[in-house]
């Protein structure tokens, strides 16, 4: 019995022994390991969002001619030539005006439309009325709208006592405000000046030198490598070669040109 109990005694201490080696253990490492704080940022996928109507590029449409009513010329319409097309069935209809007076002296020139075609708006034309006809510009100018290919040198450098508005001093052959001059010459017994305005207007005036009479007259047209301005039937004709003034078939007057220079 007494061995029994020995062994009792020493299987109890024995267990007492571990026990108390594995606390140490855990203690220890505890102690030895320091704290560590992780942390973690959750994550979730990234996706673009689709670009908001108001900033996606929008294709602009392209702005369009009205089908009926009057055009003037250098603020609704440009010189050019258009490629018009009747908007109903039974066809349009455009004419070419030199003023909107409603006089039928008013009328250039006029075409009824059945069906594709073209019409060229000049530099000298007032205004282009149109009823039931589409306009697209070709791209093509006017006659007249660009320099002339071959012709004279014009003089250089420009005349004497002139400016890019005409003759300085000379109220009568020189632009008005601040409209720049395209033409001016001196012939023999005049002054002349062809002038722009800012929306492409053109007008020509005229001064003689013997009276200082003189003379200022709307719209002038582009012809040739000069400019033919009309003022009741008469017509004023002028190019780096002279002025040629005509009533009809009748010549009232020609004076060559001394020198000139245009833009």
């Amino acid at each position: 019995m007494i061995v029994v109990a020995l062994i009792a005694t020493l299987a109890g201490l024995a267990v007492v022994l571990v026990r108390n080696s594995a606390s140490e253990a855990e203690e220890t490492a505890a102690a030895g390991s320091p704290a560590r704080t992780v942390t973690v940022t959750a994550g979730s996928p990234t996706t673009s969002a689709p670009p908001s109507a108001a900033t996606e590029s929008a294709t602009a449409e392209p702005q369009t001619l009205p089908t009926d009513g009057i055009l003037k010329v250098g603020v609704d319409i440009a010189p050019g030539e258009y490629a018009v097309r009747p908007t109903r069935s039974y066809g349009g209809y455009w004419e070419r005006l030199s003023c909107l007076t409603g006089d039928f002296t008013c009328l250039l020139a006029n075409d009824n439309v059945e069906g594709n075609s073209y019409v060229v708006v000049l530099p000298g034309d007032v205004a282009l009325r149109i009823d039931g006809l589409e306009l697209v510009p070709t791209g093509n100018p006017a006659p007249g709208t660009a320099p002339p290919a071959a012709g004279p040198a014009p003089s250089s450098p420009p005349l004497d006592n002139t400016d890019g508005q005409g003759f300085v001093g000379v109220p009568q052959a020189r632009c008005n405000h601040t409209n720049a001059a395209v033409f001016a010459g001196q012939t023999t017994e005049s002054l002349v000046v062809v002038c722009e305005t800012g929306v492409g207007r053109l007008y020509y005036k005229g001064v003689r030198l013997s009276d200082g009479a003189a003379l200022e007259i709307d719209d002038p047209v582009a012809s040739g490598n000069g400019f033919t301005a009309t003022n009741d039937g008469v017509q004023y004709r002028i190019s780096p070669d002279a002025l040629v003034i005509t009533e009809g078939s009748s010549l009232l007057g020609e004076e060559p040109m001394l020198q000139y220079w245009t833009r």
